[in-house]
């Protein structure tokens, strides 16, 4: 079986020294020690939010914060996995007094591009926005050299993970899950199944509701997740799940090592009301949509801009369209553009509640 990355970040920041000089209006020192340390300013670990937090506290709560967004980040290269390379890369950068990170250097490396990859990461996360609060000396923000351990390191992957509901769910499999009678009978069934909300009919509510379907071993569901990328509501959130339910025994369940095993499939389902007096909603429904299949088809040929483009301009049909403004606010934070990636995020927060990338939202966008 072809190994899987997984990271193990040391949580700890070191110092190290280039000189040790009094702090001076124009100083341009390198400070090991200070009278205050420099710490990454992450919005959960805020001191508004923890008024009785001590600093230190907080500074361990913030660097525990940028590892595990890290961890997520970072990719392990493939000449290292092919070539069963492991161990802790360390790199070291400068806090700036402005908060930014600068004079990256690489003061271990275990090759196969590990030690590449733990600096592009880092800079990467400094242009997209990362800030720090600067080190202090005698009340003054001065230059602190930080230096910050990764670990690289290989593991078997397991073929299945547990649930929140300790269910065994299988991500390796040898068969897939497999809908009674195949793929079109399934859009039949939904087609036919999915009952659009009688007190809604005249709202001409248009939208898709995506749901990660769990399959047992014996056919039976269970709906394990569900997102409303339109904000239609409780009554057609209810009725997606209804349907789902209605699936149970109509499944051939994944099998592994010939055996059936639990695992999840994605199930969207459409809502467009069939009234008269929503033609019109429903046409401007669709072209969005294929407005969007165009940017994501563009985006595959990394015509970011072109993507982009096409996705303001489903957007204009569509205003509320969570999926494609997290589309949209992916782009642009590629291009580094934080602004205009934020305001996409946020508009799915106030739409949603909450987010199924949220981390990543309040890194570089706050609470």
């Amino acid at each position: 079986m072809k190994p899987v990355v997984c990271f193990v970040l040391l949580c700890c920041f070191c110092s190290i020294a280039t000189a040790q000089n009094a702090a001076s209006p124009a100083d341009t020192t390198i400070y090991e020690i200070t009278d205050v340390p420099a710490y990454p300013l992450m919005a959960s670990c805020d001191p508004a939010r923890h008024t009785s937090w001590p600093l230190d506290s907080i500074r361990r709560c913030a660097e525990a914060q940028l590892l595990s967004i890290l961890s997520n980040n970072i990719r392990y290269p493939a000449e290292a996995a092919d070539g069963n390379i492991q161990g802790t890369v360390v790199t070291s950068f400068v806090v700036e007094p402005s908060g930014r990170m600068s004079n990256y250097v690489l003061l271990k490396d275990i090759g196969g591009g590990c030690g590449a990859e733990a600096v592009r990461v880092l800079k990467a996360f400094d242009e997209a926005g990362l800030r720090w609060q600067p080190a202090q000396m005698a009340g003054k923000p001065v230059r602190m050299r930080q230096s910050l351990p990764l670990r690289f390191r290989l593991k078997e992957a397991l073929p299945y993970y547990i649930s929140e509901n300790n269910d065994t769910v299988y991500t390796v499999l040898d068969v897939a899950p497999a809908f009674r009678y195949g793929i079109d009978s399934l859009t039949n069934f939904t087609i036919n199944k999915l009952a659009y909300p009688q007190r809604y009919l005249d709202s001409c509510k248009t939208g898709i509701i995506e749901m990660s379907l769990l399959i047992r071993p014996d056919g039976s569901t269970h709906v394990d997740n569900q997102l409303d990328f339109s904000g239609l509501g409780y009554d057609f959130q209810w009725q997606a799940i209804r349907l789902a339910n209605q699936t149970s025994g109509l499944w051939t369940p994944g099998q592994y090592k010939s055996r059936p095993v639990a695992t999840t499939q994605p199930l969207r389902v459409l809502f467009k009301s069939d009234k008269r007096g929503c033609a019109a909603a429903n046409q401007r429904f669709d072209q969005a949509m294929l407005l969007a299949d165009e940017g994501a088809a563009l985006l595959e040929k990394d015509q970011e801009d072109a993507a982009i483009a096409k996705w303001t301009e489903a957007l204009k049909l569509h205003p509320d369209n969570t999926e494609i403004l997290y589309y949209r606010g992916n782009a642009y934070l590629n291009q580094n553009k934080k602004e205009e990636a934020c305001q996409d995020f946020n508009r799915i927060k106030e739409r949603m509640g909450s987010t199924w990338f949220e981390p990543l939202r309040r890194l570089f966008c706050g609470w």
